[in-house]
């Protein structure tokens, strides 16, 4: 796994737990809507990690790789439906300082994230992985082995 699939995981994990706090501690406590408004501010920032880091990698090796195009394609759709229908929530959460959501609509927009977390990680954070371990692969053969090239350099000080 790598650093930045591994960051990703545990911005996930941070993500739910925040919403599953709210949702256990009951809306309309000020606790859990602090718990909401950190879970909207992580999760933006979640999004622009992968839109900078993850995602490009992803699209650029879809474009040798048909069936990672097909599915980032899906993922894509897929996503674009999760993110309008979670960010809609966070934006009616409060407006003119009332309540609107209830803690049935935490649990929906939570069920949402988790089954986009799980198609993300099972499909995109493995294809990732594969890809930076064969990039860390291609460089590592392409650079010489240093204790052999520290020797020769030292044996032809020695014999001229």
């Amino acid at each position: 796994m790598t650093n930045l699939t591994s960051t990703l995981k545990l911005q996930h994990l941070f993500i739910s737990n925040l919403l599953e706090a709210a949702q256990w501690i009951g809306v309309e406590q000020l606790d859990a809507q602090r718990k909401l408004r950190a879970a909207k501010i992580h999760l933006l920032a979640h999004f622009k990690l992968e839109d900078t880091l993850l995602y490009p990698v992803l699209f650029e090796a879809a474009e040798k790789n048909a069936e990672l195009k097909y599915t980032l394609q899906f993922l894509e759709k897929d996503m674009a439906g999760v993110a309008k229908e979670v960010m809609s929530f966070f934006e009616q959460f409060h407006i003119g300082g009332t309540h609107h959501h209830t803690t049935q609509d935490i649990g929906n927009i939570l069920f949402l994230l988790q089954t986009r977390i799980r198609r993300e990680e099972d499909t995109l954070f493995a294809e990732f992985d594969k890809l930076k371990a064969a990039t860390r692969t291609m460089v590592a053969v392409q650079i010489p082995d240093s204790r052999s090239s520290v020797w020769a350099s030292s044996h032809s000080i020695y014999h001229m």
